[in-house]
């Protein structure tokens, strides 16, 4: 006979308990949970308690849900302050043949485990209970297969999460030529073969590690994929009763190139296809009619009105956009819209503190208005936002039934507590970071304690994801664009220092 999950009581927090379909903040409240499920959200528990976790000081919050996060290092780190001139910031076209990069003399499987695993961890420690899989570790449509299926699933099992995985699937690519040009070219016989290899995965993984790990359908980017094929991949999810996720709209040249393929927006597209619903999450979705780069008439919405009309949500990743020095118009737009919007990360670092910073302050400055990009609305796209886009109603929220997935942020702190006097959720959007994170509790089990993160080995993780670095570093660096090797493309900040005789 299987024992009773132990119950523990949470108490003396600030809590951000979930009431008539909304948060709302509890000062000096209690969360009870026993094993993957809360019991209690208020004051004064009556019931019998296991053990205790002290919360004065800290500012208990749900789980936050990482929408979109690359669970690996990833090249777009080495363009960090570069860009190439054909490319409008997207930094396609770098003439980077993406086999060679990461394969060949590169990283390994086991260089792309580790920095899969280093991800995680990172993610995990900021406050990250949920994230939904953008492949580096495991098959990607073009880069090929690192390690097998079960080492993938695994792998994510291991690291406590909760995820959603998928094998992306699509029929043709984007490829940069020496010349500095760049193709679309198509591979119908490879998006079918995908196609078959993605169903297989998602049926056979669904519910791995106690249903700690999902399935859904990733069709990996709507340029290059056929309209047959995502008619076939869109049937396929609805026979799974399985999500959907797919990039579009988020390079002013693929937006170009649907237009010019389709005559149609990105979005128009997917929505006339009839691919858009409420199971499906647009990634990015930038260049719409809305957007300035695209020259449409001032006030032309009609993408936006789309997305509302099919119940489709959007994955707002703002740092990495930020990065290459363009912005979605806006986050506020979608959210008043009634879109629902998540946030994820894309690539490093995992820290979706920063990321709803970046979103609230990147929306101000595109509105031109400081009420736009609220805290309250990015910390909702963080929890409930992510929620909804998976269609869940028992993550996102701590409320009885809700899972477990439970984080302690440490208050007293001399970057927050001046604004956590006054709001504590605007101290935490707007002052505090993943370091602040106190606690992690993922389905029931503590994760993270005292910001320490038990049997977890960091110097080994710090290890592999060098050796990772080191080896896609050295790959990179024998590529060439334009005749000159890649890496002339990406200068460090500063020189390094010489000595006296090397600059005599």
């Amino acid at each position: 006979m299987t024992a009773p999950p132990k119950v523990t009581l949470i108490d003396g927090g600030v809590v951000v308990g979930y009431q008539q379909g909304g948060h709302v903040i509890l000062p000096a409240g209690q969360v009870v949970y026993a094993g993957d499920r809360i019991l209690f959200v208020g004051r004064e528990y009556a019931g019998p308690v296991d053990e205790r976790i002290d919360a004065r000081g800290k500012l208990v919050i749900p789980g936050l849900i990482n929408h979109h996060m690359a669970f690996g290092i990833h090249m777009q780190l080495y363009r960090l302050d570069a860009t190439t001139p054909n490319s409008y910031n997207a930094s396609l076209g770098m003439g980077v043949q993406s086999e060679r990069a990461y394969h060949g003399d590169g990283p390994q499987a086991t260089d792309w485990r580790a920095s899969a695993a280093f991800a995680m961890t990172s993610a995990l420690r900021s406050g990250t209970t949920t994230f939904v899989m953008v492949p580096n570790y495991g098959s990607h449509p073009y880069r090929g297969r690192v390690g097998s299926d079960q080492e993938l699933v695994d792998c994510v099992g291991g690291s406590g999460l909760r995820a959603y995985l998928a094998l992306p699937h699509m029929s043709g690519a984007v490829r940069g030529k020496p010349d500095g040009t760049i193709e679309w070219v198509q591979l119908d016989a490879q998006g079918w073969e995908g196609l078959e290899q993605a169903v297989e995965f998602a049926r056979s993984h669904n519910g791995a590690y106690g249903d700690r790990i999902r399935t859904f359908l990733f069709p990996y980017q709507a340029d290059n994929c056929s309209p047959a094929l995502l008619r076939a991949t869109h049937a396929a999810a609805r026979e799974l009763g399985c999500l959907l996720k797919i990039h579009t709209a988020q390079y002013l040249l693929d937006f170009h190139e649907v237009i010019r393929r389709r005559g149609k927006t990105p979005i128009e597209y997917l929505y006339d296809l009839g691919f858009l619903g409420p199971e499906v999450s647009v990634a990015h979705a930038i260049f719409t009619q809305r957007h300035p780069w695209t020259a449409y008439p001032v006030g032309a919405d009609g993408d936006t009105q789309r997305l509302v009309e099919s119940g489709a949500s959007v994955a707002h990743c703002p740092v990495v956009y930020a990065r290459n020095g363009f912005v979605l118009h806006s986050f506020s737009n979608y959210v008043r819209a009634g879109i629902p919007v998540s946030l994820g990360t894309d690539t490093s670092p995992h820290d979706m503190f920063m990321e709803m910073r970046t979103a609230a302050l990147l929306c101000k400055l595109t509105e031109a208005d400081a009420t736009a990009g609220t805290a309250r609305e990015v910390f909702d796209a963080a929890t409930l936002g992510g929620a909804r886009a998976l269609q869940r109603d028992d993550l996102g929220r701590l409320a009885p039934g809700a899972k477990s997935d439970i984080v302690l942020v440490g208050l007293e702190k001399t970057h927050l507590a001046p604004v956590a006097a006054i709001d504590p959720i605007k101290a935490l959007v707007y002052c505090a970071n993943g370091d602040d994170v106190d606690t992690v509790i993922v389905d029931g089990v503590v994760r993270v304690a005292n910001g320490k993160m038990p049997g977890v080995d960091l110097d080994r993780l710090w290890a592999g994801a060098e050796l990772f670095n080191a080896r896609l570093r050295a790959s990179v660096a024998q590529l060439y664009y334009l005749n000159q090797p890649v890496t002339e493309f990406y200068e460090p900040a500063f020189p390094t220092w010489q000595s006296e005789e090397e600059t005599a």
